[in-house]
Parts: structure tokens; C-alpha cells; sequence
């Protein structure tokens, strides 16, 4: 499976990964002190906010070709419809893919820990980008 790339700004410095699920959706509670938050089937990642310009998106099922990039998070995003979006705080739909397990393991990477211009999604998982 080839990668993905998009260059998108992210209203309020924030991209969603959402999985379509059987169970309610659970929105982790945003404290604007971490730059982390998640919850079973929804992670919340800070990223450099669209007034200070574009975020460069990739996704793959193999770590980022990049260097520069270093592992901020990873752990496991349930969807029971095997289904993950990426969105903008507006919920507007960035890229979604399909994953081949219910529980996908998925790492995020970032060139900075507070507020990354490059954002890398890592999901050995992917079966199809849709």
C-alpha cells in the first residue's frame, strides 16, 4: 500500500483521529495543557495551528521516511467497524482508511512536541486508504 499525503490547516491546532464504531463515541477532554488526548476510539493531537500555516499529513503502515520526526505517541485505536478518520476540529474529513483489526496499533510522529508542522500516522494496520 502506497502512502498518503496532504498539507491542510488545522482550525484551533487540532487533528482527530475518529473511529466509526459500534459503541458511543468518547471525546477525551481537551485541557489545552497537554498536547495529547485520548480516549478507546478517539485521539486528539495538537498540532501547529492554521494561522501559522499548512500541517504536512502522511500516513502509512511504516514509520516516516523523515528523520526529523520523532515517535509522540502510539497505543491502540479501537474501531469495531475497522474504520479510522482523520478530521479538523471542525470534524471535516481530512483522509479515512480502513484498518484490518478492530484494536490497530497506531503511533503518531511529529518534528515537535508541542505543535508539529509534519505529522506522520503510522498504522501497520492500514488495509486500504478509502
Amino acid at each position: 500500500m502506497s502512502g498518503f499525503k496532504t498539507v491542510v490547516a488545522f482550525p484551533n491546532a487540532l487533528m482527530w483521529l475518529m473511529s466509526e464504531d459500534d459503541q458511543e463515541l468518547v471525546i477525551p477532554d481537551i485541557d489545552g495543557v497537554a498536547n495529547f488526548w485520548t480516549s478507546q476510539n478517539a485521539w486528539g493531537v495538537a498540532v501547529q495551528h492554521d494561522i501559522d500555516g499548512p500541517v504536512t499529513a502522511t500516513i502509512g503502515p511504516t514509520p516516516p521516511e523523515d528523520p526529523s520526526l520523532m515517535q509522540l505517541h502510539q497505543g491502540l485505536l479501537h474501531s469495531s467497524r475497522r474504520l479510522i478518520d482523520v478530521q479538523t476540529v471542525y470534524l471535516d474529513s481530512i483522509a479515512t482508511f480502513r484498518t484490518r483489526t478492530q484494536d490497530a496499533a497506531t503511533s503518531i510522529w511529529g518534528d515537535d512536541p508541542g505543535q508539529p508542522e509534519h505529522v506522520h500516522i503510522q498504522c501497520p494496520d492500514i488495509e486500504e486508504m478509502l
